[in-house]
């Protein structure tokens, strides 16, 4: 089949292009001006069936051609709350209407437009991100077009140094403390990379889904404690932090006081999202695609099996997104 990917310069991209080319499948990866190179400078199985399609998403006229003939698109591309609303306007919702239009224009009969959107989606505190992201699935759903969405909660892995690497260096130190700025009670449902990988190529298979549209939510197979998730990721690490709670009490009495000289907006909406239990039910991917994923216990063992992580020059990230 020719699967076409966006995002596929990207951290969860890569995965889903080695992935597709190991299965056997053609791929057209749609990839900025002068990124090829990330993809083509790897040692990847069946090379010959990948095919670069050179565009912007802030460049609708970009598009055109991308989705000929493709029998699926898998859209991965996305901006992150990190930059401006303007740039989340016009690469989640004005990008995705591109896309729409040209599997409208071009794409195959048999053609089904995979959304991976984001578990915030369901998440009851405002960011534009959030809402970028819904009006997303929403373009998609209201397409002439077959669909299937997938909503990811917290995606780890080897290779992502903007939150996995960040989030394990810090867990690895070998003193100090590593304060956490709430009660970390709340649940988390991280999900590893490959297992997300696995569930979206089942769509290939789910014969259901060519008639009936479908939104899943992909999550670890049970939720844990913020406390524990860094507590086992320490452990995992060999870290010598020892963690420490600042009751959130104190928190948004810091902020409160802060608001008086700057704005904290940001700072609320932080201490909002962790308020809240991010326990997604994934009973439809489980029940209806036959997947299981693997345990957080089991998965930052695997990630951190070998040193990758600890490597600062392979790029920076944040942990903020991770109230951490």
């Amino acid at each position: 089949m020719l699967i076409a990917v966006t995002g596929s310069t990207g951290f969860i991209g890569q995965y889903v292009v080695r992935r597709l080319l190991k299965d056997g499948h053609h791929v057209r990866a749609f990839v900025r001006p002068g990124r090829s190179s990330v993809l083509s400078e790897q040692s990847l199985e069946n090379q010959d069936h990948l095919e670069f399609h050179e565009g912007d998403l802030t460049d609708p006229g970009s598009v055109d051609g991308f989705l000929k003939e493709a029998d699926f698109l898998i859209h991965l591309a996305s901006a992150h709350d990190h930059l401006s609303d303007d740039v989340l306007q016009t690469v989640n919702v004005a990008g995705t209407e591109a896309l729409v239009a040209e599997a409208e224009r071009n794409a195959s009969e048999r053609f089904q437009f995979i959304n991976v959107a984001s578990a915030v989606i369901g998440v009851p505190v405002y960011s534009y991100y959030r809402d970028s992201k819904r009006v997303q699935e929403k373009i998609v759903r209201g397409s002439n077009v077959r669909w299937t969405s997938f909503r990811p909660t917290l995606v780890y892995g080897r290779g992502d140094f903007r939150h996995t690497a960040p989030l394990l260096r810090k867990c690895g130190a070998q003193k100090g403390s590593y304060w956490v700025y709430h009660e970390g009670l709340s649940m988390l449902n991280p999900v590893h990379v490959e297992d997300l990988v696995e569930a979206i190529v089942r769509v290939f298979d789910y014969e259901r889904g060519k008639e009936d549209f479908r939104v899943f939510e992909i999550a670890g197979p049970a939720g844990v404690s913020f406390n524990d998730f860094l507590d086992l990721t320490i452990a995992a690490t060999g870290g010598n932090v020892r963690r420490r709670n600042i009751p959130r009490r104190w928190v948004e009495r810091a902020i409160l006081l802060k608001g008086l000289f700057k704005d904290v907006t940001k700072e609320r909406r932080g201490a909002g999202y962790f308020s809240l239990h991010h326990d997604h039910d994934i009973t439809a991917a489980r029940e209806e695609l036959g997947w299981e994923p693997r345990p957080y216990r089991e998965g930052v063992l695997e990630i951190t099996s070998t040193d990758w992580w600890k490597d600062e020059s392979a790029g920076r990230g944040e942990t903020e997104n991770l109230g951490i």
